[in-house]
């Protein structure tokens, strides 16, 4: 099998790893392991149960932890060419009915541990592990030996529909062709350069980014395992002793495995590509991670509309003190430019709207032609993110457009003051936002958690800050806060902490 396209599709890669390694453990959970050879089975079982009930197309929802089911389901689906769509348990069940409806699925697969979270959505639910009546298991043993024909998709057909996290409004259903994902695997394979002997801890959910690791590393015949839950015992056990050499976290959960790291230190000779995203991380932190975990971390930066691979910055890139504050240069398959409002570009050192085109662009919204024209415009998708591009081509974020502060006249840029503030002894986490004020226009605040035992004020705070930020960048008021509110995807909400500050 193979593709007429100029990269290999995504459910090559799948095929790819079991011609390589075919006895070799493809992945491993809590309960068990299972080899490439029996994934294949799997799979193409599964596959044939999925087109048996759907026709090609079909939209087939997938709400589950990480486990082995949830690897033959995602994989299933993708080889019976039937549109994905990720649904992240923790939304809860009226987002994810919401979700549903407004995907057109005809499906959905569910975990037993996950019911709960799928209980308003008013479509067939299939359960994926064994209980009673039907289940994906139990189809997996049905069709079992049959023969699978594989048949490529056309590139440019619909492979996922994945929403948004909504983090400023109304979640949106971001179509992701065959192509747009291939170029992200070739994007991740060209960053990380994955081998054989690589294992992948696979704690980010899968119904997110922690899903783009699948086929880059099952193509090269390498391990993932598969975390059910964030335990942090459980995180620094595989590292040390199940030979994980990748992983992918968002910054807080790096934060968490470290505070772990003060109590019971390990080594991890294997860990060799620590890759944090969805989250700055300010520089005094990610020097605290080098320190402890050696020459292992990177970043990348993308969205949804350009899954995760717009820009990298590799481990060795990390190490250089001025760069730590970037999230690298545009991969292979994505170009990037700064522009202004009309869509003039940006010189160096400037900072405007980042946009970004290539094969890793999505084609638009779901059912969404106005959202649609308004992202993406003369073949750039339009971010929303702001950011510069120094001399050298490292992107540097300052935030969401949206989210700019204009106060006295000035523009502020959240991620410059939050860093300041993280920077600070004492301050784990920062979120500036703007409030109306008649003076003003816009009133520069903030909020921030303090680390354990720490005793700041909010004015002291705003004198320690000052000297680095300045009198304009420096917020008017401090609040401090036990927790900054999430989205289900790990992302704080910058509106929801200003209503907490400011209740209504």
């Amino acid at each position: 099998m193979s593709s007429s396209n100029a990269l290999p599709l995504p459910i090559e890669h799948l095929y790819r790893g079991c011609a390589r390694n075919p006895d070799g453990i493809a992945a491993q959970d809590p309960e068990g392991l299972i080899r490439y050879r029996e994934l294949q089975i799997r799979v193409e079982a599964l596959a044939l149960a999925l087109l048996d009930r759907l026709a090609p197309g079909s939209h087939v929802g997938l709400c589950a932890g990480n486990h082995i089911d949830h690897l033959v389901a995602h994989l299933a689906i993708i080889a019976a060419r039937l549109v994905w769509i990720p649904i992240n348990p923790s939304n809860g069940p009226s987002l994810n009915a919401a979700l549903v409806a407004s995907s057109d699925m005809q499906l959905l697969l569910v975990d037993s541990h996950n019911r709960t979270a799928t209980a308003n959505s008013a479509v067939e639910q299939l359960a994926l592990d064994a209980q009673t009546g039907e289940d994906c298991r139990n189809l997996i043993a049905c069709y079992r030996g049959r023969s699978f024909e594989r048949q490529l998709p056309d590139p440019a057909a619909t492979m996922a529909i994945k929403f948004t996290g909504g983090t400023t409004g109304q979640p949106k259903g971001v179509l992701q062709s065959h192509a747009n994902v291939a170029a992200v695997i070739a994007n991740m394979q060209a960053v990380y350069q994955f081998r054989q002997e690589d294992a992948n801890l696979a704690v980010a959910p899968l119904s997110h980014g922690g899903s783009h690791y699948i086929l880059p590393l099952l193509s090269v015949g390498a391990r993932h395992i598969l975390l059910p839950n964030a335990d942090t015992d459980v995180m620094v056990k595989a590292l040390a002793h199940q030979g994980a050499s990748v992983s992918f976290m968002p910054p807080t959960l790096i934060y968490k495995l470290l505070q772990q790291l003060e109590t019971t230190p390990h080594r991890f000779s294997r860990l060799r590509q620590l890759t944090y995203s969805a989250a700055p991380m300010p520089p005094e932190r990610i020097a605290q991670c080098l320190e402890r975990l050696g020459p292992c971390l990177s970043t990348v930066y993308g969205q949804t509309e350009a899954p995760m691979t717009i820009t990298a910055l590799n481990t060795r890139e990390m190490c250089r003190e001025e760069l730590r504050g970037s999230v690298g240069r545009a991969c292979i398959h994505s170009e990037v430019a700064i522009v202004d409002t009309d869509g003039q570009a940006l010189s160096a050192g400037q900072t405007g709207e980042i946009a970004v085109r290539g094969a890793l662009v999505s084609p638009g919204y779901y059912r969404a032609p106005g959202a649609t024209s308004a992202t993406f415009r003369d073949g750039w998708l339009r971010t929303g993110d702001l950011g510069y591009l120094d001399a050298n081509g490292y992107l540097f974020l300052q935030g969401r457009s949206v989210e700019l502060i204009i106060s006295g006249g000035f523009n502020i840029y959240p991620a410059e003051v939050e860093n300041a503030l993280v920077g600070l002894a004492g301050i784990d986490e920062a979120v500036a936002f703007g409030v109306a004020d008649n003076y003003w226009g816009q009133r520069l605040e903030a909020a921030v958690c303090l680390a354990p035992g720490t005793t700041l004020q909010g004015d002291t705070i705003r004198a320690l800050a000052k000297p680095l930020l300045g009198p304009v960048k420096t917020p008017k008021a401090i609040h401090i806060l036990p927790a900054l509110p999430r989205n289900p995807v790990g992302k704080v909400v910058r509106r929801e902490v200003q209503a907490l500050v400011y209740p209504r």
